[in-house]
């Protein structure tokens, strides 16, 4: 069973950074291999590791990420 601890303020800050930044897609694959690597979990839970967080702290831009790559 995993354990909620939430993220140290070094790794909140630096995702926030790259987000504000426009580096969204940076930011995710930061969290998802900390996620895999912190909690060893597999590929599929940390994806949703990550989306659920961007889908609770950043919002708009995970929004505007999303948008861009369906234009694309």
């Amino acid at each position: 069973m995993v354990i909620k601890q939430g993220l140290p303020v070094e790794m909140e800050e630096l995702l926030k950074q790259l987000v504000m930044n426009g580096g969204i897609r940076m930011a995710g694959t930061v969290l998802f291999v900390y996620c895999r690597r912190m909690y060893q979990v597999d590929e599929d839970t940390a994806a949703r590791w990550m989306i659920a967080y961007f889908r609770r702290e950043f919002p708009q831009q995970l929004q505007r990420y999303q948008e861009r790559i369906a234009k694309a």
